[in-house]
């Protein structure tokens, strides 16, 4: 199935990636493939890159329904739940590679929101050295630019893959854990800007800013939440700030103190951090709130969809969702019995309350979902940085 694809698919991938990657041979018979995440469809490109076949881990949502069950079955997918613990899957992928099965997969886990690489977990430099087969690093450059995760539109330029080190089982076994988490982190950093700034790549298309409002969703200038408007090239907010988003990947605008989204990210994130204590005591209005939501709830299992237009707010110390039809009583749980959030694709946002009950909430329209992640990090006391 994977040959088949590589020969018929293959040179379509190519061709709407302006995929470049760099000739490369793995040399070991069962590896671990690890590579940043930029692009929905970074399976098939690294896949293409390596030339090799592997199975890879995704998300859980890609093996449901009758579809989901052919591509699972297909392309033998191990599935991972988002926001669940990794025990089961770490299991499968280390039966897997003692079978001489090799797997690939993407630690950070999301795509980008910024243009620099997430947060990887130790775990997996400790289950590359424990698991007896080779370690290969594979990096993509140019992908986030090409279509970042909140855009609506793909632009044209080019993307690049390149086999950054191949470790065996002998020189995994001679290094220590940190050794090889540093390692896996050093070949999987990108930060697209600097990218951009050293080979100059120009990313045109039009419609560039259209979805920015996802990913940025404090103003820098009023300190308003979901107050940014974008519309083609154009940036703007109701206080006066006016930007353009160019081709080189640039916010350009006069009212800014930065030029890049990574920058306005740090920005949002440091505001929060410093007034955290402030936002804690916002307990009678909520701090931000929205409309239209689809609401989908998985308890103990089963996943049923309880609302189409349900409103979620974020208060100092709890979360409330209501159904402005009356149909059900609001939902309240407090930020502690929260024990995870996270975002699926541009509009899709999902708390976990303990180990059986998870919401997963859709945007109908364009609301930064990003924001309720990030808040309930910094609310709650957690390392965001």
């Amino acid at each position: 199935m994977y040959r088949f694809c590589q020969v018929v698919v293959g040179p379509w991938l190519y061709f709407l990636y302006h995929f470049h990657p760099k000739r490369c041979k793995v040399k070991a018979k069962t590896f671990l493939a690890v590579a940043n995440h930029t692009q929905n469809l970074d399976p098939a490109l690294m896949v293409m890159g390596l030339n090799r076949h592997f199975r890879f881990v995704a998300n859980s949502t890609l093996g449901k329904g009758f579809f989901g069950g052919i591509f699972k079955n297909l392309f033998g997918l191990i599935l991972r739940e988002k926001g669940a613990k990794g025990d089961t899957v770490i299991k499968q992928i280390e039966e897997n590679l003692k079978a001489g099965v090799s797997v690939g997969l993407f630690p950070e886990g999301n795509r980008s929101w910024d243009g620099v690489s997430e947060f990887i977990s130790r775990r997996t430099a400790r289950m590359a050295k424990e698991s007896g087969a080779a370690l290969v690093t594979y990096r993509f450059t140019g992908g986030y630019l090409l279509k970042p995760r909140w855009a609506a539109t793909k632009r044209k330029g080019p993307m690049r893959g390149e086999l950054m080190h191949e470790f065996s089982p002998a020189q995994l076994a001679a290094m220590t854990e940190e050794e090889v988490y540093k390692a896996m982190c050093d070949d999987l950093y990108v930060d697209a800007y600097e990218e951009q700034a050293r080979t100059g790549d120009r990313y045109t298309g039009e419609r560039l800013a259209e979805g920015m409002q996802y990913a940025a969703y404090l103003c820098p200038c009023c300190h308003r939440f979901g107050t940014i408007v974008t519309s083609g090239d154009e940036i703007s907010c109701s206080c006066g700030l006016k930007a353009t988003y160019n081709e080189f990947g640039r916010i350009v605008g006069e009212k800014l103190p930065f030029d890049t989204l990574r920058d306005w990210n740090r920005f949002q994130k440091k505001w929060l951090a410093d007034n955290a204590a402030s936002l804690r005591e916002k307990t009678a209005e909520p701090i931000f709130s929205d409309s239209h939501f689809s609401v989908t709830r998985k308890a103990d299992g089963v996943s049923s969809i309880i609302s189409e237009d349900a409103t979620l707010a974020m208060f100092g110390d709890r979360l409330e969702i209501s159904f402005p039809d009356g149909s059900q009583e609001k939902l309240v749980y407090q930020l502690s019995e929260i024990t995870g959030v996270g975002n699926f694709l541009a509009k899709s946002v999902y708390f976990n309350c303990g180990s059986s009950l998870r919401y997963q909430m859709v945007a109908q329209h364009a609301v930064s979902v990003l924001k309720y992640y990030a808040l309930w990090r910094v609310l709650t006391g957690r390392e965001y940085l």
